[in-house]
């Protein structure tokens, strides 16, 4: 064996090994960026839906306030729980938010299991389905806005 061969050998290993290692990192970089899109599309959306509920509580906690200034010290110790606000908009607020949590959840999920998938399938040196990757994760976007829009 010439040194020629082992020389032409190893330097196609490594053009085999960098162009795979090209496309592992694109691969994660796109599913990093779907995920990062997915995480700020649910957080704005909890944001929004958590800001709208704690002023609909604020406001119903303080005309019950104002209620029990008005009634007096003796009618609120009489009976101080019909000055508490309903539980069903506490509940009705922790429902959402456990939703809305568990789709991202899921929806992560599914983006880093496709993207782990393609990963493998590229260093297996099987066809990486990189476009499978991207579809998947332009659903699982579309799936996270509808939900946002739901809530």
């Amino acid at each position: 064996m010439s040194l020629q061969t082992v020389v032409d050998d190893v330097k196609g290993r490594v053009e085999t090994l960098t162009t795979q290692g090209q496309k592992v990192a694109q691969i994660s970089l796109d599913t990093l960026k779907q995920s990062g899109e997915i995480v700020a599309d649910k957080f704005q959306t909890l944001v929004k839906t958590e800001s709208a509920a704690a002023k609909e509580l604020y406001t119903v906690t303080k005309l019950s306030f104002d209620k029990a200034i008005a009634d007096g010290f003796k009618a609120f110790t009489a009976a101080p729980i019909s000055y508490l606000p309903p539980k069903d908009k506490f509940i009705t607020v922790y429902t959402d938010t456990v939703t809305l949590v568990s789709a991202t959840g899921d929806e992560l999920y599914k983006t880093f299991k496709t993207g782990f998938s393609s990963i493998q399938a590229e260093l297996k040196g099987e066809a990486a389905p990189v476009k499978k990757v991207k579809a998947a994760a332009k659903k699982a976007t579309g799936a996270a806005k509808k939900a946002a829009k739901a809530v």
